[in-house]
């Protein structure tokens, strides 16, 4: 339940001893390689080592890895193929890697093949865009009856072209007319930009019909490479059109009757990435001729191992805590309960090395807050139910896992406060009984109706929320005393304790006991004191006394931060509220089998729509209580996640 120690590892090797022990840490995945080259910038460094890389066979890994790619994804587009509802990677055992090896001159083959058909595809597909644009082109000149190859004769010439849109073409003819003999002006098309037209004149003429349209907007169309006439042509583009579609589809059959290669081609896939990161490692490694230098991180409880294959392969090494200035990767180890949880931590930020995983503390609150604002415990079930199923029928891993996981609890969460207060899809059994049976049968909260009593459940939630911040706040304390900070703990945190405690029992503890408000005074003034008269501590001469008086203003921040946790009472009764609400409406259309038929519907439709409204506000809203008023009491951020050398795969998951 913390950050894990880790180990920072140097080692000096052998370079015939080199790729054994790569291949020991591959399997072994629990060391994080940094990255050596700056040790370059050093003159005693630079001399002696270099950086040890292959740069062609990289490129070489990545061109293959980003083919076998993309032939999968050919695959799915044209296979008919159904995905399940999350991916899930297959279980091979390490023992059958070196078949899988073998075959990969099989599936490199299978590769270039789906690669070849898709590349038809693509031809294919040019082609016919070719044929759409021609046809584009010809389709406003379909009354042109010339064929498209004629020029004119030996004593006429023949213009076609186009014209914008409300050009006065009659006018235009008539200055034909008018001004050459022997002109023919017609009109053949138009769209919606241009109007299609064509002309015949005498050769001798030709320049003068040429100035008199251009003077009209005209420009002119060629119909270079074409032969026959407007309508042929449409009707032979129509035909080619036909047999590329015809082989188009012929060549999307192949591929999907290929799709028996899928699992190999992504074997194929996982085997290039991991070839393809053992490449990538070496650029953090440096060598001499004869030798190769390593740093890296390793967890504290992993070190035995770690050291026992540096043994094996004859390497010198030291293992040494890590220095106050190191910038350490951070591996959170939590209890199987808890671990969905990280996937609150790990959405904001993983802790610093130095700071505190507080995963674990808040795993119970956010489960409570969230029940308690969604707080219909049919909804609970389904969603408890739900996740149930997917975890048991799917082999989930990484995030997604979490995530389910995590939903999974909450659900739990969501039925208990449920039946605490009384929801079960709102008040259907009341509403259904009263409409349908004549007899309102009303299912009793075990504790209250959060409607009729809503400011207990107020109280409840500020009571939680003041739970929740003294417990963030003796984290903090716990940070500074394990620094060796006691006075800080004391007057930074101990104070508070004693002016929040005091003015709770000043203002509320009547209720209780007589003597509690007295008390509380006391312990109010006593803590505000404290917090006056040490908050300017680390401040020099003036600053000791606005220290102090800012350190008091601060009580408006804490006031601010427990009311925040009101929004528990929201949700919780809006969810409830509209649950009611669709209920209602279910009922407008009165008994009989019309009535049972409306009120299924609307509570399908209604129920379904506040569930998934409302959880996702119960996921927001509890994440942002972890986030903003806990984390904000002694978060330490910023951690990068610890990445050990490893096989990674996406399609297959390596046992043993």
């Amino acid at each position: 339940m913390s950050i894990v120690n880790m180990q920072r590892v140097a080692v000096i090797g052998l370079d015939t001893e080199k790729e054994k022990l790569m291949n020991q840490l591959m399997d072994f995945g629990a060391v994080e390689l940094t990255d050596q080259s700056e040790k370059l910038s050093e003159e005693i460094w630079a001399q002696t080592a270099s950086v040890d890389e292959d740069r062609e066979k990289v490129i070489s890994l990545e061109a293959k890895a980003n083919r076998a790619e993309q032939a999968l994804e050919v695959i799915d587009r044209y296979g008919d193929i159904k995905h399940p509802l999350f991916r899930t990677r297959r279980a091979v055992k390490k023992s059958q890697m070196d078949k899988l090896i073998e075959g990969e001159e099989k599936n490199e083959k299978n590769v270039d093949y789906i690669l070849g058909l898709n590349d038809r595809i693509h031809s294919i597909n040019e082609k016919i865009n070719k044929l759409i644009q021609d046809e584009a082109f010809l389709s406003p000149w379909v009354n042109y009856d010339l064929p498209l190859e004629t020029e004119g004769t030996e004593t006429t010439a023949v213009f076609t072209g186009v014209l914008p849109v409300g050009t006065d073409t009659e006018k235009l003819n008539a200055r034909l007319e008018e001004e050459i003999e022997r002109v023919l002006f017609k009109v053949v098309g138009s769209d919606k930009d241009l109007i299609y037209t064509a002309a015949l004149t005498p050769k001798e003429r030709q320049e003068d019909v040429l100035a008199i349209l251009k003077q009209f907007g005209f420009s002119q169309t060629a119909f270079k490479g074409y032969t026959q006439t407007v309508g042929e042509n449409l009707k032979r583009i129509a035909g080619e059109k036909d047999v590329l579609e015809k082989q188009k589809e012929e060549t999307a059959a192949e591929i999907a009757a290929a799709a028996g290669m899928k699992d190999g081609i992504e074997e194929y896939s996982d085997i290039l990435t991991i070839m393809l990161d053992k490449e990538k490692i070496r650029t953090k490694l440096l060598k001499t001729r004869k030798t190769f230098f390593i740093e890296g991180w390793v967890p504290e409880k992993c070190v035995p191992k770690a050291s026992a294959i540096l043994e094996e392969n004859g390497c010198y090494y030291t293992f040494r805590d890590p220095l106050e200035d190191e910038e350490v990767p951070v591996l959170l180890h939590n209890s199987s309960a808890v671990v969905p949880f990280e996937a609150v931590t790990e959405m904001y930020s993983l802790p610093d090395y130095r700071g505190f995983d507080p995963t674990s503390i808040f795993a119970l609150f956010y489960a409570v807050f969230f029940g308690m604002m969604l707080s219909d415990a049919g909804y609970g079930i389904l969603m408890a139910v739900g996740c149930f199923i997917v975890l048991k029928k799917f082999n989930l891993e990484g995030m997604t896992y979490k995530m389910i996981k995590l939903f999974f609890y909450c659900g739990i969460s969501t039925i208990i406060w449920g039946a605490l207060f009384g929801g079960w899809f709102g008040d259907i059994v009341a509403v259904f009984s009263r409409t349908f049976l004549g007899k309102e049968v009303v299912l009793q909260p075990i504790w209250f109706n959060p409607l009729d009593d809503p400011m207990k459940l107020l109280i409840l939630s500020l009571a939680l929320g003041i739970v929740h911040i003294f417990i963030g706040m003796g984290i903090k304390a716990y940070m500074q005393i394990k620094e060796g900070k006691w006075l800080d703990a004391v007057c930074d945190e101990g104070f508070w304790y004693i002016t929040i405690l005091g003015l709770i029992a000043w203002l509320g503890g009547g209720t209780v006991s007589t003597a509690l408000p007295k008390v509380g005074m006391y312990m109010s003034i006593i803590g505000a004191a404290g917090l006056l008269l040490t908050g300017g501590r680390h401040n020099k001469g003036f600053g000791k006394i606005t220290g102090g008086l800012s350190n008091i203003y601060s009580i408006t921040s804490y006031m601010s931060d427990i009311l925040s946790y009101a929004r528990l009472l929201a949700l919780g009764l809006a969810t409830g509220v509209i649950a009611q609400v669709v209920n209602t409406m279910g009922t407008l259309f009165g008994g009989g089998f019309g009535g049972l038929i409306a009120l299924v519907l609307i509570f399908i439709l209604g129920h379904a729509l506040n569930l998934a409204i409302n959880a996702l506000g119960a996921f927001i809203h509890s994440s942002r209580l972890q986030y903003v008023e806990f984390f904000g009491k002694f978060y330490l951020d910023g951690g990068e996640p610890f990445d050990p050398f490893r096989r990674k795969t996406k399609y297959i998951k390596l046992e043993d």
